[in-house]
């Protein structure tokens, strides 16, 4: 099961993330998200990555031009692209040595995986950073290949929507904190062990 933790903030974060044994890190540019970072933090967070984990900026008001800058600037291994039209996430999916994550909900779709060129993905609450689960069995078929489940995930209810879903992968920001945007080491260490339960 692949496993990424969204919403870093603080080298602790990317260390804690690291330590739980999860596989990819994300950070946040993003003006109305609390977990939003600048392009200089973002790119420190991601050389503490390392080789590590995976890393993944995650992107929902910039333009795609200002994304893909933004992407080499940090120096991330995707770019995560929140609503982006079919003609944008294309665009991206061209820039050689970036990989690039479609994140939608089940309501906007499409749920197939590389509809828009994508190299992944990630199926996500209608409100995403809520923490607001949402109903599995709205999803009327599985989408097949790389797709992460997203939304109102925690180290709760990670195992039993894996076992409902059977994802490639799960992604979790809200879930894993102490406070709106202040992640929770020990949450962390708890989620990534949860998800990958057989």
């Amino acid at each position: 099961m692949f496993v990424k933790i969204c919403g870093l903030k603080t080298i602790g974060d990317v260390n804690a993330v690291k330590e739980a044994g999860a596989d990819a890190m994300g950070v946040v540019l993003s003006s109305t998200s609390p977990r939003a970072v600048s392009i200089d933090h973002a790119r420190q967070l991601v050389a503490a990555g390392g080789d590590t984990l995976t890393t993944v900026v995650v992107v929902h008001d910039l333009t795609i031009d200002e994304a893909i800058d933004a992407a080499q600037n940090i120096g991330v291994d995707v770019l995560q692209l929140h609503d982006y039209s079919e003609a944008d996430t294309r665009r991206a999916v061209a820039v050689d040595g970036l990989q690039v994550w479609r994140a939608t909900s089940a309501s906007r779709g499409p749920a197939e995986v590389g509809a828009f060129g994508e190299d992944a993905l990630l199926l996500d609450s209608n409100t995403p950073g809520s923490g607001v689960p949402w109903d599995l069995s709205s999803l009327a078929t599985r989408p097949e290949g790389h797709w992460l489940l997203a939304g109102g995930l925690n180290p709760e209810n990670v195992a039993e929507a894996v076992a409902t879903a059977a994802p490639w992968g799960v992604d979790v920001s809200s879930g894993v904190e102490a406070t709106r945007g202040i992640k929770d080491h020990e949450r962390i260490r708890r989620f990534v062990a949860a998800a990958r339960l057989k």
